[in-house]
């Protein structure tokens, strides 16, 4: 649909100054009608780009780099491993280290 779409505003914007032509006499050489046409086709093909991005607004969106960063912020609260995805991390704060120290802090043994 989007394809037959663009190809017939091409094919109709192409023979667009012919139907013009007369619309212009008035002007010397009809000099205002390539102006006039620029004018026109650049509306018309803004509107069908408007149109596309409307039918399909999620291959504009990076929609697969959002789902690849929360997966892995779940494998990491997951695996209890520190990190964000290969940054360099802060310290770890001391009244966090139980955390990633391996020592549970329920029975204070090593995993």
């Amino acid at each position: 649909y989007s394809r037959h779409l663009a190809r017939f505003l091409a094919v109709w914007l192409v023979f667009m100054p012919l139907g013009l032509y007369d619309a212009f006499s008035g002007s010397w050489n009809h000099a205002m009608l390539i102006p006039a046409t620029a004018v026109i086709s650049t509306m018309l093909i803004g509107i069908e780009e408007i149109g596309t991005q409307l039918e399909e607004p999620f291959t504009v969106l990076p929609m697969q780099a959002f789902c690849n960063k929360i997966y892995n912020w779940c494998m990491e609260i997951v695996s209890w491993a520190p990190g964000d995805n290969g940054r360099v991390m802060k310290e770890v704060r001391p009244e966090h280290k139980y955390f990633t120290d391996g020592v549970d802090p329920y029975t204070y043994s090593q995993y």
